[in-house]
This record gives C-alpha cells, sequence and structure tokens, in this order.
C-alpha cells in the first residue's frame, strides 16, 4: 500500500467492507476451490484450507492435513486468511475458530469477517487444469430401468456434464428421474436431474455431444459430499502438479 495515500483513500481503494460484497468474495473462493491460507499464534503456525461454505451466520472452512496444527488452530483467539485467486491479494481476519460437525465431517467455523483487504495488483499466476474426473453418472427412469452410464466430465453442487457419442434420446428440458453417481466407497449421490443443455462439439461417425444436467432437490448431506469431493480432487489435482 502506497504511503501516501490518506486512511480514507487506502480504505476506499483496498478494503471491502459490505455484507454482500464480502460473502460474494468469499463464495468465489469457494467455488473455485482457491487454497486459503492460515496464519495464526502470531504467525508461528501455518496450515493450507479451503473455504467450504460463506454465508450470513458464519465462515465454514475445511479442516488442515495436520491434527495437531487443526487442534492450536482451534485454542487460538483469531487468524489470519490469504489468498491469491488470478493473482489478485484477498486477505480477512477471523475470530475465535471453532470446529463443528459439517454434514457427516469435522470443519471450522468463523464469524463472517466485517471488512476484506483485495489489492488489485496483479502478479504471475498459473492457470492449471483440473485431473481427470473417474467419477460415472447412472440414469435411470421411474421404474428403476437404466437409461445411460456414462463417465462424467464436469461436476458442481449445482449439476454435472457427459461428453458423449451419439445424440441423446432425451431433450432440453426433460428430467431425469434417477441419477446415481457413487462418490467415494461410502458416499452415493442419488436425486432426480433436469437436461440444461445439449451441445454438438465435434464431428464424428455419430457426432459428440456435450450435456449439462441440474440436480433437482439435492440433499443437504449430498451437496456437502459433492464440496468435499470436489475439494478432494483439488487437492490431489494440486499435489500432482505440485503447486
Amino acid at each position: 500500500m502506497s504511503a501516501s495515500l490518506s486512511n480514507e483513500e487506502i480504505e476506499d481503494r483496498y478494503f471491502l467492507l459490505g455484507q454482500v460484497e464480502i460473502l460474494s468474495i468469499l463464495n468465489d473462493l469457494a467455488h473455485r476451490r482457491e487454497p486459503v491460507s492460515i496464519y495464526f499464534n502470531g504467525g508461528q503456525n501455518f496450515t493450507l484450507s479451503l473455504i467450504l461454505s460463506a454465508r450470513p451466520d458464519g465462515l465454514v472452512f475445511d479442516l488442515g492435513g495436520d491434527p495437531k496444527t487443526n487442534a492450536l488452530l482451534e485454542k487460538a483467539p483469531q487468524c489470519v486468511f490469504m489468498a491469491f485467486p488470478d493473482g489478485i491479494r484477498v486477505q480477512f481476519t477471523g475470530y475465535n475458530p471453532q470446529k463443528f460437525m459439517w454434514g457427516d465431517e469435522a470443519a471450522f467455523w468463523v464469524p463472517v469477517p466485517e471488512r476484506i483487504i483485495r489489492l488489485q495488483r496483479r502478479e504471475n499466476f498459473r492457470n492449471l487444469l483440473p485431473i481427470a474426473n473417474p467419477f460415472r453418472v447412472k440414469l435411470s427412469d421411474e421404474d428403476g430401468d437404466l437409461i445411460a452410464n456414462w463417465p462424467i466430465h464436469d461436476l458442481s453442487v449445482g449439476g454435472f456434464g457427459v461428453v458423449i457419442e451419439g445424440e441423446p434420446k432425451f431433450k432440453i428440458g426433460d428430467t431425469i428421474p434417477q441419477v446415481w453417481i457413487t462418490l467415494s466407497p461410502k458416499s452415493n449421490l442419488h436425486c432426480p436431474a433436469v437436461v440444461r443443455h445439449i451441445t454438438f462439439i465435434e464431428k464424428t461417425k455419430n457426432g459428440r455431444f456435450q450435456i449439462g444436467f441440474d440436480f433437482v432437490n439435492l440433499p443437504h448431506a449430498m451437496d456437502i459430499a459433492v464440496q468435499r469431493t470436489i475439494i478432494s480432487i483439488e487437492y490431489e489435482r494440486r499435489r500432482l502438479v505440485g503447486s
């Protein structure tokens, strides 16, 4: 920050103070699965985490990989969060981090910060491609008869996409009564889905199509399971590329 700026100019230029804007920034970090560095105990301790959810009643972030560091963080009166989405520094302070159960797994909670520092200066960064997704989706009709069994191209808490050979038999707006995705040996997603788009992407013998689906009435526990799955994939992707 420039020393030539007054306190008011610094606040106008670098600080976000409105709750709507703050929640938007925090949820963007969650959506991007942007790694967040957390410093506490005067900077003597550090952990790496991901924001899971940001709502007016609090900010939820994932446990770090070291149980001892998590235990120390739980006792810290405050901590500093720092992330660099697109090379832009985002920083804020959290107070009295508390561990609690988020769905069926533990996470941390802090109050939503009253202000966020957002420095506009861009720095060099790498735009990393995601790792291959091994999950498959099974689509069934109301009677449970299998419609399709496809590899998943992309996955989010809102829905999923597939890339297939040949034009699909359904159309935009159709509802698939039963969708099954195995996220882990202990976690299965099951709900209806609606077809949002069907896009021709490549000329082959039968044509290649990308299809996007939105989940319908996804249960909260499954929403959390999807978020944790995405976070796990992102951790693994960054580990493989050495980020």
